[in-house]
């Protein structure tokens, strides 16, 4: 319904009446005309909240509304319910040059650092960049749904079924429905469907921890899934993948695929996730996949032709001395990999194992490396106080998304202020 009112000139316009939910205790009521855009609305919150209007970013259904669009067009209608957030702009220190002519001024950027707890390739980058988390509907593909409870680890978001959630769309229409977590790359602006291959090895080095092999302190930095969680920075994990790599010493698994170990030798410790090669370059990355291949059909009985400019792999129907490439119809002794010969006595070829490829390490230094390292102090640091009424709060496992238990205020663990959608995008679980 919309209200007819009367502005000076006698003529009538349609006003409607919207609450605005800028937190879960501050609600703003807001007249607007219907013809109005979305950057009015953000004036009018912006004297009522006392936050500068560029630094307001305003929800419908899942998206961050523009400044040109209109009410009217947006079809909202009256008594509607949006949500808002405060998005700070980049800090910005001018100052001014002392003994300069006219009054020149020198303009310095200083860059608010987000808290990126993600690291993503992207295919469009082709590089490593810090990553957001992001969900929606499984069964509309749309952002509606609202979580039965919050990720607590990669297991959650990767695998699917572990959270579900209520979807809001009309399609759904309040069905309880399966999240499906994704993740998108900060170096560029996204366009709808854009994704990035989440690197779940790959995590920021706030705990300050040495690199296994250089023993320098850099972030972002490899953990391996080992018992002792070692950590080895970018560069030196490039010159031992392609270092391996050259000399084919990958190891293949059956459930993980062809994947590297920790530098050191431990066991249990195979990178999960063959994205985190994309690190090595794409020349080195293609490699890779090719060797990943041909060490697939190795493993599973089959052979490689070793015809110049072949290689083709494939199985063989039946064993026999006499192989024929299907590919190029080379033929070539099944036993030795030379052209195929009558002698039934021949010498197959014998490859030694290579000596151990694991790096030798000092205690000292794998004691450093160790990311899960705690000292007394930092064991006696396990508490945190409530930004709201300072109580101190203690953090058992689960996500980032603190409730006070004394006030109820929500807010982060990891940023010790109000949980906001940032906090949900760059760290939801730590």
């Amino acid at each position: 319904m919309f209200t007819a009112l009367r502005n000076r000139s006698g003529l009538q316009m349609s006003t409607i009446l919207l609450t605005v939910k800028f937190s879960s205790s501050c609600s703003c009521p807001v007249e607007v005309d219907i013809d109005s855009s979305i950057l009015d609305v953000k004036s009018t919150l912006s004297k009522q909240l006392q936050i500068p209007t560029d630094e307001i970013q305003i929800i419908l259904a899942g998206r961050v509304l523009e400044d040109k669009s209109t009410i009217k067009d947006l079809c909202i209608s009256n008594c509607s319910v949006l949500h808002a957030f405060q998005q700070k702009q980049p800090e910005i220190d001018i100052k001014l040059r002392e003994g300069a002519v006219g009054g020149d001024t020198s303009t310095t950027f200083r860059k608010v650092e987000p808290y990126y707890q993600y690291f993503v390739y992207c295919k469009k980058c082709q590089c490593l960049q810090p990553g957001k988390l992001r969900v929606r509907c499984q069964a509309c593909n749309d952002g509606y749904i609202i979580l039965s409870r919050d990720p607590e680890n990669f297991d959650d978001v990767l695998q699917s079924g572990r959270i579900q959630g209520e979807c809001k769309s009309e399609q759904c229409n309040g069905q309880q429905r399966e999240a499906n977590f994704f993740f998108k790359c900060t170096g560029h602006r996204s366009e709808e469907g854009d994704t990035a291959a989440v690197l779940k090895h790959t995590r920021p080095n706030r705990k300050r921890r040495a690199c296994i092999v250089c023993s320098d302190i850099g972030s972002p930095v490899m953990v391996f899934p080992c018992e002792r969680h070692h950590v080895i920075c970018l560069d030196c994990f490039k010159s031992y993948g392609v270092v391996r790599l050259n000399d084919r010493s990958f190891t293949e698994d059956e459930n993980i695929g062809y994947s590297l170990p920790c530098p050191v030798g431990c066991r249990n410790s195979l990178l999960e996730d063959a994205h985190h090669f994309c690190l090595l370059g794409v020349d080195q990355y293609e490699r890779y996949k090719n060797f990943a291949t041909e060490e697939y059909v190795l493993q599973n009985g089959g052979v490689l032709c070793p015809a110049v400019g072949c290689g083709a792999g494939f199985l063989l129907a039946e064993v026999s001395r006499k192989v024929t490439c299907p590919t190029c119809q080379y033929t070539f002794c099944g036993e030795c990999k030379l052209e195929y010969h009558e002698d039934p006595d021949c010498q197959a070829l014998v490859i030694q194992e290579s000596s151990s490829q694991n790096y030798i390490v000092s205690e000292e230094q794998e004691l450093r490396a160790r990311w899960n390292l705690e000292s007394l102090e930092t064991i006696g640091r396990i508490s945190k106080p409530c930004p709201n009424c300072k109580t101190n709060t203690e953090k058992a496992g689960g996500c980032m998304h603190m409730s006070c238990s004394r006030c109820y205020f929500e807010w982060c663990w990891m940023c010790e202020k109000e949980w906001t959608r940032d906090c949900q995008g760059n760290h939801w679980f730590g």
